[in-house]
């Protein structure tokens, strides 16, 4: 049966030296006590196997910090674990959901592919066994360490143990939670896991931090989805994160109950709403991962009619609902997002009507902004619940117009006169 772990640690947390003066009189890190291990021993089998057997306590870093953490396994199997020999030596590897089966995590690793130098074996395996021999009955004290990112929020590291070159031991649901405290040591919002049905596919050589940001952005959408708008989408889906794709000319897009992530697109290296008023490019990254996450949730609960049919309400629901996620986690200030949004209305060259952004959306006009504050608007005067009825409505294929009508109770065309009004007073 799969259980859920914790992060845990033994040694003090620190910060590296450039950075300790600066934090020490505002963040201060907490480690927790550890978990024991099971009271009953796993019964020995055939082979190679293993069984979790307890690990160091939770914990709180600040950004940057590092602590040193230990995870037991008990050799529950029949053969030996022998250092040095391919087929027959033990490690702690990455598994998912986070960051991925072999994939490089933004809490540790060797430097390569962004994750941080913390003296792992290699960047995809967390830990080689202790001892030069581990035989059946023994328990093997992995010892590793990791690194707190430095955007504040929850981080979560899925652990499996292995004989490397042989196989994957027992697959127990051991995770690590590295919970980033704020700057000034406050608490940040805490975010869950990844929502149940979603599965992750991460193409070789992606950069660890960019798996890191693509999780913080569906768990940021969802736990908003959750608890404001009538639940988060429980629906088998699928997030592909690529490091490029001819055929898909953005960054991000959603397809039916998928989306992709290239990250050697321009708009996902260089996002152009990061300001030094606004947010910061990783902040950015995981508005857009959450954004598309949206699309998820708009798709399960109204197909296609909710998730495209009128490009301005599906476009700004995902814009709204993401940078809200972000705004109520405390990712970004809400007069920020105010800013942003008046910048981009206001140097858009092609001024249009919010009407002509039912079917098309110029890149000249800033549409998202736009529809954005559309969607704001209405969310203003009818609540979350509005948005998601209509959604529902268009779902079971009732006409837009006639739902857009019973779920904001006014026409389109009251409500398009209503906005350009509001637009022309917002910018001033």
């Amino acid at each position: 049966m799969r259980f859920l772990l914790a992060l845990a640690v033994i040694a003090a947390a620190t910060l590296p030296p450039a950075a300790q003066k600066a934090a020490a009189a505002t963040c201060a890190p907490n480690i927790g006590p550890g978990i024991a291990a099971p009271v009953a021993i796993p019964t020995k089998l055939p082979g190679f196997h293993a069984a979790w057997y307890g690990q160091s306590g939770y914990m709180r870093l600040c950004p940057g910090g590092t602590a040193q953490a230990t995870l037991a396994y008990y050799n529950s199997g029949s053969l030996g674990w022998v250092a040095a020999r391919m087929g027959e030596v033990a490690y702690l590897g990455t598994w998912g959901s986070e960051p991925g089966q072999d994939q490089p995590s933004i809490l540790g690793g060797d430097g390569q592919l962004g994750s941080p130098a913390t003296g792992w074996p290699r960047f995809n395996r967390i830990a080689l066994q202790p001892a030069p021999y581990v035989g059946p009955g023994q328990v093997a004290w992995f010892q590793f360490t990791l690194r707190a990112p430095a955007l504040p929020g929850t981080y979560r590291l899925f652990v499996r143990p292995l004989i490397e070159g042989a196989s994957w031991l027992e697959d127990v649901g051991v995770f690590w939670q590295v919970l980033v405290l704020n700057p000034d040591g406050t608490m940040p919002t805490p975010t869950p896991p990844d929502p149940v049905g979603i599965t992750f596919r991460v193409d070789p050589g992606v950069n660890a931090k960019d798996i890191a940001l693509v999780h913080q952005g569906v768990q940021h959408a969802s736990a908003y989805l959750d608890t404001f708008v009538g639940g988060t989408r429980r629906k088998a889906a699928t997030v592909q994160v690529l490091l490029s794709d001819a055929s898909q000319p953005y960054c991000c897009l959603t397809v039916g109950d998928s989306f992709r992530i290239v990250t050697s697109n321009l708009a996902w290296t260089a996002p152009p709403a990061a300001a030094a008023d606004t947010w910061t490019a990783d902040t950015e990254r995981t508005e857009l991962a959450a954004h598309e996450f949206i699309h998820l949730w708009q798709y399960a609960l109204g197909g296609n009619a909710c998730m495209v049919g009128v490009r301005w309400i599906a476009e700004g629901m995902a814009e709204s609902f993401a940078y809200r996620s972000l705004v109520a986690d405390g990712l970004i200030p809400a007069a920020n997002l105010d800013t942003f949004t008046k910048r981009q209305l206001t140097t858009a060259t092609n001024h249009v009507t919010l009407q002509s952004l039912e079917s098309t959306f110029p890149g000249n006009a800033n549409p998202f902004a736009v529809s954005y504050l559309a969607v704001d608007r209405l969310l203003a005067q009818k609540g979350l619940a509005a948005i998601r009825d209509w959604c529902t409505r268009v779902g079971t294929g009732q006409e837009w117009h006639q739902a857009f009508a019973a779920a904001f109770g006014e026409t389109t065309d009251t409500f398009y006169s209503r906005f350009e009004v509001f637009r022309a007073q917002y910018v001033r």
